[in-house]
């Protein structure tokens, strides 16, 4: 899993085997060898990986990031949040910044419990 998981964040990032290697500082070989799980990076190594990606090394190896996890939520909330059809209210003035904040925090809750927030 964390060779797919070091894949998937290449290319993400559009990058080839042979450019994210470079920018680690390291073969495409090894990058490679990575990537298919016939080898395994170091402490050192796996921290470089994961420290370029922005990501915890609890993310390359189990799939869980809490804080990553956390984000999208939060991203998804302001989206529903931001969405003038949802808040018309909002948009013409007639709600606080308060009601606003309290509004994403009950969304964000709703898309952690795995419910779409109804508009």
């Amino acid at each position: 899993m964390l060779g797919k998981r070091i894949a998937a964040l290449r290319k993400e990032k559009g990058l080839s085997q042979y450019e994210l290697a470079d920018r680690l500082g390291f073969s495409r070989g090894k990058l490679a060898n990575y990537e298919q799980g016939t080898r395994e990076p170091d402490y050192e190594t796996l921290i470089k990986i994961a420290d370029y990606f922005e990501v915890s090394t609890d993310y390359l190896l189990r799939g869980t990031d809490k804080a990553i996890q956390e984000k999208i939520f939060a991203d998804e909330a302001k989206k529903i949040v931001n969405d003038p059809d949802t808040f018309i209210a909002a948009r013409d003035g007639n709600v606080t910044d308060e009601i606003l904040e309290a509004a994403l925090e009950i969304i964000t809750e709703q898309l952690k419990e795995g419910r779409k927030p109804k508009k």
